[in-house]
């Protein structure tokens, strides 16, 4: 970190230069009843040595998840990433501006935002990306808007309760601030009724947003979702975990308007609280209401390949109150990272991630559920990577035994999202007994071992 101090000389210098004779004759402009009398109740400055040390002592507190085997996941996944994305990511050629408002100047930017593009479109099934948001909550928000933009009048929400609770929480703010409203779905088993969002949505829906897999693991029947969507004449905006789609089908084959979600697991590190990679594909008819930057190609005047910004909607510096959108920046070098991960993979490395995910997630899970009273929460719902069991204990005291007794990082405890009530009311399950678990390809065979003997030793 920079550590610049000024001296009492540095001091008497500025305020000479400026004319001034002290500190309160700089300050005397402000009324009196404006200033802060006397001195400030804070602690003494600390030399650069004694700071040091001190934010040393602050960060030695933390739990990191490269230390010991994690297992939480609620939207922030850990993937092996290779050392060569570090390498590539600090290459010169993606030193450019903050963001490009001279974009033919920026063709390092403009080029990765167009591959990254071109890779969620394929991805996700969809036709058209834009460069990234915020996160995963703030693009399941810019879908829905998107929606509201496009069935102008309609002003009705409808949520399935599998929805990430950030999102949902988003959700919740943007509908009172616009005055619309926004209905929750409760889950089945872990998973959204068809039949239930028939009945929750209707004429004045805007759109209907779910997730798959969802919060709690569960794979969403999308095809099943979407057509009672569209029968009653709304959008349906899918959320999901693009690493899923290395083995699931694309949510855009299956009915999907708007597909978004966080994209932090390619190529990212979990830094749990951010920053993200929110993403957002949409239909090619609806592209002028799609929120941020869109790369397209073309050609210079020598005839040589060029990429140029096509589309900037969201943008007030040129489209003032006509923006489609108040996100102002782009978190750009977290998909440029995403970008390179997955051309390192390769379309049949990220299927092989896809099938490690899988297979650890379910090895893990017939191990656990075969000790005494540990079972699935939702026993009839597929799953990928992440689950959620139904403990012995309540939740929060088997992550306590886990990090306590066996430096093992557990699972997120249902019992801290009181919006959650309800969830389980048709499966005799209390929230505070439900643990979800995520186990990735960084989990080893050896982690997850020591996982379940320490859940063994848990009576």
């Amino acid at each position: 970190m920079s550590y610049v101090q000024n001296t009492d000389a540095d001091r008497a210098a500025m305020l000479k230069a400026i004319g001034a004779d002290s500190i309160d004759a700089l300050m005397a402009p402000i009324p009196p009843d404006c200033r802060f009398p006397g001195d400030l109740d804070v602690e003494p400055a600390l030399t650069e040595d004694e700071l040091v040390r001190h934010m040393k002592q602050l960060a030695d507190r933390n739990v990191a998840v490269d230390d010991r085997p994690g297992f939480l996941g609620a939207g922030a996944y850990r993937h092996f990433c290779p050392s060569l994305v570090d390498s590539l990511v600090a290459r010169t050629e993606y030193w450019t501006a903050y963001t490009p408002y001279q974009p033919e100047a920026s063709q390092g930017t403009l080029r990765t935002i167009l591959e990254w593009q071109t890779m969620m479109c394929r991805l996700t099934g969809m036709e058209v990306a834009n460069a990234s948001l915020y996160d995963g909550a703030t693009a399941v928000v810019e879908a829905v808007l998107m929606a509201m933009r496009l069935k102008r009048g309609c002003e009705t929400v409808v949520v399935s309760r599998g929805l990430h609770p950030d999102a949902r929480g988003c959700l919740t703010t943007y509908c009172r601030s616009l005055g619309a409203t926004l209905v929750e779905v409760d889950l089945v088993d872990g998973r959204t009724p068809a039949e239930a969002i028939a009945a929750a949505a209707g004429e004045g829906t805007a759109a209907v947003a779910i997730q798959s897999p969802n919060f709690f693991g569960a794979i969403e029947d999308v095809s099943a979702l979407a057509e009672a969507t569209h029968a009653a004449g709304a959008l349906c905006v899918v959320a999901t975990d693009p690493v899923s789609l290395s083995l699931l089908e694309a949510p855009g084959k299956l009915g999907a308007d708007m597909v978004c979600g966080e994209a932090t697991g390619m190529g990212n590190p979990p830094w749990f609280g951010g920053p993200g990679v929110g993403y957002l594909c949409g239909r090619m008819e609806h592209v002028r209401q799609m929120p941020a930057r869109i790369a397209g190609e073309t050609v210079d005047g020598h005839g040589n390949r060029a990429v140029v910004l096509t589309f900037q909607t969201r943008e007030q510096h040129i489209r003032r109150t006509k923006a489609t959108s108040n996100i102002c920046t782009s978190q750009q070098l977290m998909a440029l990272r995403a970008t390179i991960w997955m051309s390192l993979l390769g379309k049949q490395g990220f299927v092989e991630l896809g099938e490690v995910n899988l297979s650890r997630a379910h090895d893990a899970v017939q191990r656990i559920t075969a000790l005494d009273g540990w079972e699935l929460a939702f026993p009839d719902a597929p799953y990928f990577n992440e689950f959620t069991l139904r403990t012995p204990l309540p939740a929060a005291e088997v992550n306590r035994r886990l990090l306590l007794d066996h430096d093992i990082i557990g699972g997120f405890d249902v019992a801290r999202l009181p919006q959650c009530s309800g969830l389980a009311s048709d499966n005799d399950l209390a929230d505070d007994h439900l643990l979800v678990l995520a186990v990735t390809d960084v989990n080893s065979k050896d982690e997850v071992e020591r996982l379940v003997a320490a859940l063994e030793a848990m009576r």
